[in-house]
């Protein structure tokens, strides 16, 4: 894959699905009740606004590039530490489902870099039920869904699909001026895509191969700035307000060269929050 890739690509693994005839009918409650999300979205957002989104989607690398290089320093696939696709029954407000849309789509991108086609069905089936819930069911057209059935254990066809496929999605939330929606969709891609480095790193033993993972996290440190004043757009929500408190939190371990004990605690501040967000909280 392209390291040119957006991390907006994240967004249309909400796409995913292998077999049209496994729809998932799971009836979520929804919770309309003033959420920072769907409040956000039923306004205009102003070009400043639309702009900085643009610029963040085009300039945080994809989670697929990551997990490449975490897969190429010899560190193994851990299911656990992936976010359990039964917590889809808490996300009930417009936010949680937004945030973990982008985590289970973190999580399915770790999963296809890991070649574990087995149990990606089940995360898909989150992503779809996510996406439909959220007014963003582009993706899903019939010959999509034939193109990931018949790629769907092939990695480097099931990417080159994503690719196609988000811009559907992509011009979704573009037409509709859903930029609160997309930044939650974002901020939990890459949220779980650094906690997934994090915390297979920290429980590998340290090698040769492995240390140049230490440059790879240090380079998230711009990702999270961008990520950071596109929220900040949205900071009079007290949701939004909290979440950037604790993103910035976690800036702090972004000063100076990133080690072994920043390394930790980066993990823990990622865990805490990433942690709050799969609760549905």
């Amino acid at each position: 894959m392209s390291k040119s890739l957006s991390f907006s690509l994240l967004l249309v693994s909400t796409a995913f699905i292998f077999s049209c005839g496994n729809t998932n009918n799971q009836t979520i409650s929804e919770t309309v009740d003033s959420t920072a999300v769907e409040k956000k979205d039923t306004s205009t957002v102003d070009e400043y606004t639309q702009f900085k989104y643009d610029m963040v989607i085009s300039n945080i690398p994809f989670p697929f590039e990551m997990m490449e290089k975490l897969k190429s320093s010899a560190i193994g696939f851990n299911q656990k530490a992936m976010n359990g696709v039964a917590n889809i029954a808490k996300y009930n407000q417009f936010n949680a489902k937004a945030f973990n849309l982008g985590v289970y789509g973190a999580d399915l991108a770790y999963s296809v870099t890991y070649e574990q086609f087995q149990q990606i069905g089940s995360y898909i089936k989150n992503t779809k039920t996510l996406a439909e819930d959220l007014s963003i069911p582009l993706a899903f057209n019939q010959e999509m869904m034939d193109k990931y059935n018949k790629y769907k254990d092939n990695k480097d066809s099931l990417a080159k699909v994503v690719y196609d496929s988000y811009s559907k999605v992509d011009q979704t939330l573009k037409s509709n001026e859903r930029v609160a929606m997309a930044a939650l969709v974002v901020t939990g891609s890459w949220l779980e895509g650094l906690y997934l480095t994090t915390k297979t790193f920290v429980d590998e033993p340290k090698s040769d191969l492995n240390k140049a993972l230490y440059a790879t996290i240090w380079e998230q440190k711009l990702h999270l700035e961008n990520i950071i004043k596109l929220l900040e757009e949205f900071k009079s929500d007290a949701y939004f307000a909290t979440l950037i408190k604790e993103l910035k939190e976690m800036q702090k371990e972004f000063e100076g060269a990133m080690d072994e004990k920043k390394l930790i605690e980066l993990n823990k501040k990622a865990a805490k929050l990433r942690n709050r967000i799969i609760e549905g909280l």
